[in-house]
C-alpha cells in the first residue's frame, strides 16, 4: 500500500538552508530507488516535507528523519492511503512552505 505522509520540524541550530539542500540532494537517488517522492518546503528554520510511497520505505524514512539531529521538534501532521502519488517525476523539488501545505491537503 502507497501512503501519503506529511511532517514538519524545526531545524536544529546552526543547520542552513544550504544543508537542507545538500541532504535533498543526496537522498534523491536512495528515495527514487525506494519509490519514495515528495516535496520538500523550507521558511526559515521551519520545514515542511511530503512524502509518498510504500508504506514501509516512508515509515523507515520517518524514522531516520525522527532521529536525525538537524530537525527539532519532528510532527506527523497527516498520513492517508493514496491510489497514486501526486509528485511522480518530482524529485524532491523544494517549494514555498505555503505550496507544500496547500498540496498536502487538497485533493
Amino acid at each position: 500500500m502507497a501512503v501519503r505522509l506529511v511532517y514538519a520540524s524545526k531545524l536544529a541550530s546552526g543547520v542552513k538552508s544550504s544543508d537542507i539542500d545538500a541532504i535533498a540532494a543526496t537522498s534523491a537517488d536512495r528515495n527514487a530507488r525506494r519509490g519514495i517522492t515528495g516535496i520538500l518546503a523550507l521558511d526559515g528554520d521551519h520545514v515542511c516535507q511530503i512524502l509518498e510511497g510504500p508504506d514501509a520505505d516512508v515509515s523507515s524514512l520517518f524514522d531516520t528523519i525522527i532521529k536525525d539531529r538537524r530537525h527539532e521538534g519532528v510532527v506527523e501532521l497527516h498520513r492517508t492511503p493514496i491510489d497514486r502519488p501526486r509528485f511522480a517525476g518530482w524529485g524532491m523539488a523544494r517549494r514555498p512552505m505555503i505550496d507544500v501545505v496547500m498540496m498536502a491537503y487538497a485533493d
